[in-house]
């Protein structure tokens, strides 16, 4: 007989419109897996419920399972209540990691998923408890679980190949009951943040000619209508040249679809405190504009708009949880097209604090939907100002595709940053942003052109990017204006073949740390 707690949390805004039941539970129960996350010791059976250890046993006599880091060991007919039993590696605790952890159990429920398992069970061993705050590792258990499981299958006409959709995750902690309304709590909070991740990854996995500015405008104000606290509003093109966002205007003439200006705001406390802004680049697909991306490079140009849409999702976590902390979000969305009507190399535009740019490269635009986003931010005298943009291809070559590069003027939040995304297992870098990369991006007939490189217009182009961007968070003194972080998320935006424990397409990724930091 199932014994369930009178603790079970039900999210009915899933992504793609699924429903998940979240469960606590005293003891195991009839399930389709039953996940068990193990550490890599002399003696691994003694981790294990009784009920399980002598299939563990025979196993490991074999030496055919030794708790590797990541490594599974699925067995059958192993416990009465449950159809499969998921063995999964955790390695040498003292190697212990948060991104390994959450990638081991994302690889074991993604397994148990192929198996057309729709109700999973995962143990939370008392060791693993022991090692952090069990409401900490409850949330990030939960968390890695829902995003393992999503598959972006709406435009499969064929509804067999689509991903089996997990109807239940049941978690039994190793722990007094005492405890369970802490791991209440926990799973509410992942809950919130992993399936507005997931929808961010939904919008970035639905194809151009359906993700307009105007679309992801509508998943701003779609965020927003049931957060009374989240007050949105959308600037349209005649909006943006009265302020003479001459940019953002620029960047989006060339298309059909009108660029949006979006702007929400959350006030967690008096408006007296000065507000923390979030900036993205929400550039819904990038041609390159007249000059033209190459074919190749034009493949996946949908996932530009990634950084617009983390800063909307970051907010709406923030204001989900409840942050007693004052939020903006700010997001110039275009789309980079050629036609009669786009802007050219050579042109200059204007931006809204008035400083003259060069277009040197009509490929190099997010840059520019950028500066006027951050000279918008002045308005707020901001506590800090982080923008998230998928912005250089120099960046991915630098990093690779787990990292995301940071650049700052402000130590404190390089290290915030770095430590926020330890504690959730994401990645980040910092890169260098200096004098030279700043020369760089002099223009001999305009305040600034807008690319440039280090003795070589292909040379250090993340940091000159960088340094562009700088140079509109600074006032008409020339001096820094506000704390100002910028993040290139164009190195793990997105995953073309999938890993073990995440599947292909967008990956929501950086979202989580700026959420962790701005708590």
């Amino acid at each position: 007989m199932l014994l369930y707690t009178d603790v079970t949390y039900h999210n009915n805004e899933m992504s793609n419109d699924k429903t998940m039941k979240y469960t606590i539970l005293k003891e195991i129960g009839e399930t389709d897996a039953l996940i068990v996350p193990v550490f890599k010791t002399k003696d691994i059976v003694s981790q294990v419920d009784i009920s399980l250890k002598q299939a563990l046993k025979d196993v490991v006599d074999m030496n055919d399972f030794e708790a590797n880091t990541k490594q599974m060991l699925m067995l059958y007919g192993v416990h009465i209540h449950a159809k499969r039993v998921v063995f999964v590696g955790l390695g040498d605790e003292k190697e212990f990691s948060v991104r390994m952890y959450k990638e081991a159990v994302a690889i074991a429920i993604s397994h148990a998923q192929t198996k057309k398992a729709e109700h999973v069970t995962m143990i939370l061993p008392k060791k693993l408890l022991d090692k952090d705050d069990s409401g900490f590792v409850s949330r990030e258990t939960i968390i890695a679980m829902r995003m393992s499981t999503y598959a972006y299958d709406n435009f499969k006409s064929d509804k067999e190949s689509h991903t089996t959709i997990i109807k239940e995750i049941a978690v039994l902690p190793e722990c007094p009951v005492s405890t369970y309304k802490k791991i209440q709590n926990a799973m509410e909070e992942a809950s919130i943040i992993a399936d507005t991740i997931n929808s961010v990854r939904d919008i970035g996995n639905t194809p151009p000619s359906v993700m307009t500015p105007t679309l992801l405008a509508q998943y701003a104000q779609d965020l927003a209508r049931d957060q009374k606290k989240l007050q949105v509003k959308i600037l349209s093109k005649i909006d943006m040249e009265k302020l003479g966002m001459g940019c953002l205007l620029g960047v989006g003439q060339g298309s059909e679809h009108e660029p949006k200006f979006i702007i929400l705001e959350y006030w967690g406390t008096s408006k007296q405190k000065k507000p923390s802004v979030l900036v993205g680049k929400g550039i819904t697909f990038d041609s390159g504009g007249l000059s033209l991306k190459p074919g190749d490079s034009m493949v996946d140009m949908k996932y530009d708009m990634l950084g617009g849409a983390s800063v909307i999702a970051s907010i709406k976590i923030l204001a989900d949880l409840g942050v007693k902390k004052n939020i903006v979000a700010l997001v110039s969305s275009a789309e980079n097209m050629p036609s009669g009507h786009a802007y050219r190399p050579d042109d200059i535009l204007t931006a809204m604090n008035g400083k003259t740019i060069e277009v040197k490269n009509t490929d190099a635009e997010g840059r520019l939907v950028l500066a006027d986003a951050l000279c918008y931010a002045h308005r707020y005298h901001p506590k800090e100002v982080i923008d998230m943009a998928t912005l250089t291809g120099a960046c991915l070559s630098a990093l690779g595709t787990e990292r995301v590069g940071i650049f700052s003027n402000e130590n404190n939040m390089v290290e915030g940053l770095k430590q926020a995304s330890e504690r959730v297992g994401e990645y980040v870098w910092q890169l260098p942003l200096g004098d030279e990369h700043r020369e760089a991006m002099k223009s001999d007939i305009a305040d600034i052109k807008n690319i440039g490189g280090v003795n070589n217009p292909r040379y250090a182009t993340a940091s000159t990017a960088a340094a562009f961007l700088e140079f509109f968070t600074r006032d008409a003194d020339g001096k820094y204006a506000y704390p100002w972080l910028h993040m290139d998320i164009a190195c793990a935006i997105d995953h073309f073949k999938g890993k073990s424990w995440l599947k292909p397409g967008a990956t929501g990724q950086a979202i989580q740390t700026v959420v962790e930091y701005l708590r």
